[in-house]
């Protein structure tokens, strides 16, 4: 699920100023905190939980799971993804458009001997010399991996976005909400969530391989 908005300079600085204190989701480069409390507050909004029926209480196996859920790292050199006019160059004049990584946020859910992960990622793109209103297919990466990193789920995904006429920027937004992975008898201790764009993605095709 991913949806996608028009940039608005003050709201969408106030809204990541306000993301940096959260727990429960991690900035670019960080690491994601414990979302207990109102700090979960923007984990929630954009990993689609309040409203409708209130949720089942908890169980203390649940709040366990949920403390003890993977961190957000986002993978070495992937949190931006520049595209340029010309193919093979990086002139900065050249270029087309770039998208960025923002925010992260995560969580998890006690499916017995399973864990459902749900993640979510804040994301810009941003028009450059080059470039032009219009959608842009951004590729992005999630993966899950255990405490030896050997991946434990692994999926790309064509996010589209779309700068309006008149703007130079957008932001988006991507949930990915089919991650069922089994609970290790470490409960996920070392393990991680790992998220960024990924150019072999793009050329392959929306999609990716789920690894057991």
């Amino acid at each position: 699920m991913c949806s996608v908005r028009p940039n608005r300079p003050i709201a969408a600085a106030a809204a990541l100023a306000a993301l940096l204190s959260i727990g429960g989701c991690s900035t670019v480069g960080g690491a994601g905190a414990d979302a207990d409390g109102p700090r979960e507050s923007f984990a929630t909004r954009l990993l689609g939980g309040g409203g409708g029926a209130p949720p089942a209480a908890a169980t203390p196996e649940d709040m366990e799971l949920k403390r003890q859920c993977p961190r957000v790292d986002v993978l070495e050199g992937a949190s931006s993804y520049p595209v340029y006019d010309q193919p093979g160059t990086t002139d900065p004049f050249s270029l087309r458009y770039q998208a960025r990584l923002a925010d992260t946020a995560r969580e998890c859910s006690n499916l017995g001997v399973e864990a459902g992960i749900r993640v979510g990622v804040v994301g810009r793109v941003i028009l450059g010399p080059k470039g032009a209103p219009g959608t842009f297919r951004v590729p992005l990466r999630i993966a899950v991996v255990d405490e030896t990193d050997k991946p434990v789920y692994s999926e790309s995904r064509l996010v589209e976005v779309t700068v309006p006429a008149g703007q130079g920027t957008a932001d988006f937004t991507h949930v990915e909400d089919n991650i069922v992975v089994p609970i290790p008898s470490n409960r996920f201790r070392g393990w991680r969530i790992l998220v960024g764009y990924d150019p072999v993605g793009a050329k392959a095709g929306a999609g990716g391989q789920r690894k057991r």
